[in-house]
């Protein structure tokens, strides 16, 4: 683990998956984790975002920091900003508090060989999703200090169980052409079908697109 995140941290359990550099807006309701935020804001500590509930939990979740608090209200209830900084493995949970702790250790990839060809075409490819959607992106989007395959995984329209697959693979090159291979797929069935192109524009996948270039 880095020297400045403790290795005990709250976990979120959410329907959800969290990546490296992506940032979520979340609504703080649950009086455990209402307790969770306060004590990670008091202390200025991160916590994990993990998909699962009370029954089951993926092992592999990401570290999350608050960027921002961006409301508070009076019965405790709380908007936060959180961002992804990098995956863990939960070891072992701890079930003393109201919340659930995990026991983690920093989830590494074992190798971050590339080609630069393969990147290269699956910028290619997510750069012509977006056209189809109606959205130009600036190249520099993908100059980024984080992995392309989190920029692109977080907005290409993956379920949650491709989502998580994605989160679990330890390898940029293999998750590289895993969305390669998806989107390969995925691009003519759009081009080809207006009712596909419509259900992928309006369901929710693309919110976090980047920003448009000026």
């Amino acid at each position: 683990m880095s020297a400045d995140i403790p290795n005990k941290l709250g976990l979120f359990l959410l329907e959800t998956v969290l990546y490296p550099g992506e940032r979520k807006n979340l609504h703080i309701f649950e009086p455990r984790y209402k307790e969770m935020v306060a004590n990670c804001l008091a202390k200025n500590m991160p916590f994990v975002i993990v998909r699962g509930n009370d029954r089951q939990i993926n092992e592999v979740g990401c570290v999350a920091h608050i960027e921002h608090v961006l409301a508070q209200y009076a019965d405790g209830r709380v908007d936060i900003q959180a961002e992804g900084i990098h995956r863990v493995q939960i070891i072992r949970i701890d079930r003393t508090k109201a919340y659930q702790q995990g026991l983690v250790e920093q989830y590494n990839d074992t190798t971050e060989a590339v080609s630069l060809i393969k990147k290269e075409q699956l910028i290619a490819q997510h750069i012509k999703l977006l056209e189809i959607a109606g959205r130009t992106v600036d190249p520099q989007y993908y100059q980024s200090e984080h992995s392309v395959s989190w920029l692109i995984g977080r907005n290409c329209g993956l379920s949650l169980d491709q989502r998580q697959g994605l989160l679990e693979v330890q390898c940029e090159s293999e998750r590289v052409q895993f969305l390669s291979e998806y989107l390969a797929e995925l691009i003519p069935k759009v081009v080809e079908k207006w009712e596909v192109r419509q259900r992928i524009m309006s369901n929710g996948h693309f919110k976090d697109f980047p920003p448009e270039k000026s």
